[in-house]
């Protein structure tokens, strides 16, 4: 029995010596340092300004000027509209027009006449009130006449579709002989509707997706450098315009939607890339640090694996700061120089969940 459990003994240890040569591998200790100034975020590039352009009346498309992909300027005409029965009304109002015109020259001529006579009591005052009032009326028949007319005239040249700014058309949405409604929309996220011809869109900018724990170290005006994935060796100048007021809550995940001006925009960028972005914040106070792949969760709750009984894996809960993503500060529940795991060794009992 002494030797068998002898054997017993001597095996033990020996698994015990090896696991604690192993540590090394499955283990680092916590150590006090400081983060680079920099937060990181994924985002893309989306357009400064994005509307869908439609009429200003409902009717058919009868032209489209022009493509996705075509520069445009203010005022410029962008598509065409039917104008029905429009033109042959205007025609009637500006006969309309002249029609009255003539009769109001020819009561004010009555008038000019009959103002010597009425002065020289040749005619009588109730003569002379109707006279003048027959004039009144016929010039307020031309006034109304010529409103109308102006209305029409306004209708007709709101037949033309024009780009309300300078920009790029990022969308068709409509085809000549297609109807289409006016809307009011102009919404960066809006869908294209049966009220859209185009989609127009001005000038670029970044727009991230800030983890609440780095928002806190962000300030409008900060720099900041983007990297594309469609051009992963070149970094491009940018500079925080605007902070969201409230946050955006998606699984369960609190971030904030940062903006940014780029000061370089080359002609090859496109809405819709891909990017992440690196904010300039400076140098962190000390804190301890752990490799972010040490961090795991359980029931919840962030925490570590400290080495226990056994050399097993034993959860911790810490209290998390701020991340440069190869590094995780540590705010509270562990001290420098204590070892965690940053791997499963093969003798653990019990798995783990990354954070």
């Amino acid at each position: 029995m002494l030797v068998v459990g002898g054997g017993v003994l001597w095996s033990s240890a020996r698994q015990r010596s090896t696991q604690a040569k192993a540590l090394a591998t499955y283990t680092v200790p916590a150590r006090l340092g400081n983060l680079p100034g920099v937060v990181t975020a994924s985002g893309q590039l989306e357009a400064f300004r994005r509307v869908n352009v439609s009429p200003k009346r409902q009717g058919l498309l009868v032209k489209l000027f022009v493509e996705e992909g075509d520069s445009v300027v203010a005022g410029q005409p962008i598509a065409q509209m039917d104008s029905g029965d429009l033109r042959d009304r205007i025609e009637e109002l500006q006969a309309l027009v002249r029609s009255a015109q003539q009769q109001m020259n020819r009561s004010r001529n009555e008038l000019d006449r009959n103002q010597g006579l009425y002065r020289q009591k040749a005619i009588s005052l109730n003569d002379f009130e109707r006279i003048r009032n027959t004039y009144r009326v016929d010039r307020e028949t031309v006034r109304a006449a010529q409103s109308r007319l102006e209305q029409r005239q306004i209708e007709q040249g709101e037949l033309t579709v024009r780009a309300p700014f300078a920009g790029v058309i990022t969308a068709r949405y409509a085809d000549p002989g297609a109807f289409v409604t006016p809307t009011t929309t102009a919404s960066a996220t809006a869908g294209a509707t049966s009220s859209s011809v185009v989609e127009l869109a001005e000038g670029l900018e970044a727009v991230a997706k800030v983890p609440e724990s780095d928002i806190g170290r962000l300030r409008i005006g900060q720099d900041a450098s983007v990297r594309l994935d469609a051009f992963p060796d070149r970094r491009f100048s940018a500079r925080v315009r605007q902070i969201a007021p409230r946050a955006e809550k998606l699984n369960n995940v609190t971030s904030f939607q940062v903006k940014l001006v780029l000061l370089q925009r080359p002609p090859q960028l496109r809405i819709g890339m891909t990017a992440d972005i690196d904010f300039n914040t400076g140098v962190l106070p000390a804190r301890t640090l752990v490799p972010t792949v040490a961090v795991v969760t359980e029931a919840g709750k962030p925490g570590v694996l400290l080495v226990g009984k056994g050399n097993q894996p034993t959860f911790q809960p810490v209290s998390l700061g701020s991340s440069s993503g190869r590094d995780t500060q540590i705010l509270s529940g562990l001290k420098p120089g204590v070892p965690v795991f940053i791997d499963l060794p093969p003798w653990a009992k019990k798995g783990r969940n990354k954070g």
